[in-house]
């Protein structure tokens, strides 16, 4: 049992505490008096200005005690730590990644509404690609003498994939496959597949589902919304491609993809939803936002209130690593509310586009950063979740010699596991 002295018990820093022991099977218990602290055979750890007897003292910044937001809260780096307004809190600074403070107040988003990585205060510090709260969390276990052995031996490899198209041609409407034709999108490729001598260069499911096979849990993430610029996926109540979500289903799991349009639209979400419910005959809970278009607290309020339990946006669409510093799943807090909810938020390490067209790595750049991020999540025992799209795993094209760093990641996931 881990015990902790704290003058002020309250949401937030239960919420800190929860995150850091009780998600990973280490019981605590508060304790608000100094007269009960020291009658304690055992005293962990003190979260206050006083001095009392303990194995880890850390001074509060005062955000845990608080139920406001405020935009001057900072976070700065000395001397190779973070630190909350110039006071090494470490469960202050835990709070404020997770809850992810700054996105309450960043207005600089880029064409398609999201906050860029170059505004993460992680990528400001060059932290990015370090575990941050795990790495403290970590820290704090070794400083008390608990044993983080059984926590780091939870590591897990997640591959997930995002179908935003079906199929590069086929199933498609005659009107569209004609038009595109005659615009000079790929005519000859087109006739062949459509002539049956060549495969659909976006069919790789035999691909992802050989990947199920091999690992613990895998899910696909499916567009169902309505045509538009950004949502060119196959009409939902297309036979062919209900039977792909069907098999991507027993394969492995699904999960919604809201589309584009669906941004800030919690309507539209529960119309996809229930679409794609339609089609597997159960309930979906899970979700990943096409395009990573996430603005918090607004998504985030709309997926909980459509019944999503677990989502798997968090991340750079722009870069790599940790953007709430941990490789953790996490409840979102509430910071308007000043309350924990159900959502989990499940934080991916890397995106297939992100290192190719962001970065510009070549695939042998791919793996070694793929082996670092890798050797990172595996020392704090958390999840590795990347994304990869049905139709970037192809090999031709821009994608060629691609599938193999997905093949890579997969093979070091499953090694390390």
């Amino acid at each position: 049992m881990v015990t902790i002295y704290t003058e002020h018990i309250t949401t937030r820093l239960t919420y800190v505490l929860d995150f850091c022991f009780t998600e990973k099977g280490q019981k605590y218990q508060l304790i608000s008096t100094a007269e009960e602290w020291r009658k304690l055979p055992v005293k962990c750890i003190n979260y206050s200005n006083q001095e009392l007897e303990c194995l880890l003292q850390i001074d509060p910044q005062g955000m845990l005690f608080e139920s406001e937001i405020y935009q001057c809260k900072a976070l700065s780096l000395s001397d190779g730590n973070i630190k909350i307004d110039g006071v090494s809190d470490d469960f202050g600074v835990i709070f404020y990644l997770l809850s992810r403070y700054k996105s309450y107040f960043s207005q600089n988003l880029d064409t398609h509404g999201r906050l860029t990585a170059e505004q993460n205060i992680l990528v400001q510090f060059g932290l990015n690609k370090t575990a941050i709260v795990d790495r403290k969390v970590k820290s704090i276990w070794e400083k008390i003498n608990l044993d983080y052995t059984t926590v780091q031996n939870g590591f897990k490899y997640i591959p997930t994939f995002d179908i935003d198209i079906a199929w590069a041609y086929k199933h498609r409407k005659f009107i569209r496959s004609v038009g595109a034709m005659l615009k000079g999108k790929k005519p000859i490729e087109r006739f062949k597949v459509f002539a049956g001598v060549m495969k659909d260069p976006y069919d790789t499911y035999a691909q992802i589902r050989d990947i199920a096979s091999k690992t613990e849990e895998i899910i696909s993430f499916t567009l169902l919304g309505d045509w538009g610029k950004y949502d060119k996926n196959i009409h939902w109540e297309n036979f062919s491609y209900g039977s792909l979500i069907r098999g991507l289903n027993l394969a492995g799991g699904l999960g919604i993809h809201p589309s584009y349009a669906s941004y800030l639209n919690k309507d539209q979400v529960a119309i996809e939803i229930n679409r794609l419910e339609k089609i597997t005959g159960h309930e979906i809970r899970k979700s990943r936002q096409h395009f990573l278009r996430l603005k918090i607290p607004e998504t985030y309020k709309s997926l909980i209130e459509v019944g999503i339990e677990h989502d798997y946006s968090m991340g750079f669409a722009d870069n790599i690593g940790f953007r709430a510093g941990t490789s953790f799943r996490f409840h979102y807090f509430d910071l308007i509310a000043n309350k924990s909810t159900p959502l989990w938020v499940h934080p991916f390490t890397y995106m297939d586009s992100a290192m190719k067209d962001y970065l510009k790595l070549n695939p042998d750049q791919a793996k070694a950063t793929i082996d670092e991020l890798m050797l990172e999540v595996k020392s704090v025992g958390g999840q590795f979740i990347s994304i990869w799209h049905n139709s970037s795993i192809h090999n031709r094209g821009e994608w060629k010699g691609w599938k193999a760093v997905l093949d890579y990641t997969v093979e070091k996931g499953l090694d390390s596991a």
